[in-house]
């Protein structure tokens, strides 16, 4: 097969795996959007919704942070507590880094700052035996990823601004997200042990 036919298929089946990261991050997204845009207190909150979207992937932080920015918390403050709530990053980074393994370091840099829950989901339930494919299968799939978040952010944000949504709430999708990707997680582990179970 030509490198540009494979690219595009391995960029086709990364997009159909992202579809349900489409969904959770465009409502995500957008809820943090408004609730940047109602709590943040400062100018441009499209802007500034927009750009912490674009530089950081996590919903738990991108909600957050609108309350630090409302109180002035110290830089050290903020930046210790992102830390924190983003060390678990770190540990999934572990976990692939043998399935990256002859990636370029700028790729690695990329997967690794644009890892997430839902797409370490993907990542590691993927079947991609070739080390190269499943590397250029995680790079679309960040890709898509950080457009779907940025995307949801800058609507969401661009509405709480123009409109009077009320962003009191709206918090309760981060945990809606979790369940969903969860419960996908525990199906296909089921329907995977009850598979192999049947081959004996």
């Amino acid at each position: 097969m030509a490198a540009s036919t494979q690219s595009r298929a391995i960029f086709v089946q990364a997009f159909k795996a992202s579809l349900p990261i489409l969904i959770g991050y465009g409502s995500m997204g957008f809820a943090a959007g408004v609730v940047f845009a109602a709590r943040s207190g400062i100018d441009a909150p499209a802007l500034w919704s927009g750009a912490i979207a674009a530089a950081t992937l996590s919903g738990t932080l991108q909600f957050v942070i609108c309350d630090w920015l409302a109180k002035d918390l110290p830089l050290a403050t903020v930046a210790v507590l992102t830390l924190a709530i983003s060390f678990r990053y770190a540990l999934y980074g572990f976990s692939l880094l043998d399935r990256w393994r002859g990636a370029g370091i700028w790729r690695k840099l990329f997967l690794i700052s644009g890892l997430a829950d839902e797409n370490y989901a993907i990542e590691a339930s993927c079947r991609i035996a070739d080390k190269k494919d499943y590397a250029r299968f995680c790079t679309y799939l960040t890709a898509l990823d950080i457009f779907y978040w940025f995307a949801g952010n800058l609507t969401g944000a661009l509405a709480g601004s123009k409109l009077s949504i009320p962003g009191k709430g709206m918090e309760f999708v981060m945990a809606a997200l979790f369940i969903s990707v969860l419960t996908d997680q525990v199906c296909l582990l089921f329907k995977d042990f009850t598979a192999r179970k049947a081959a004996r």
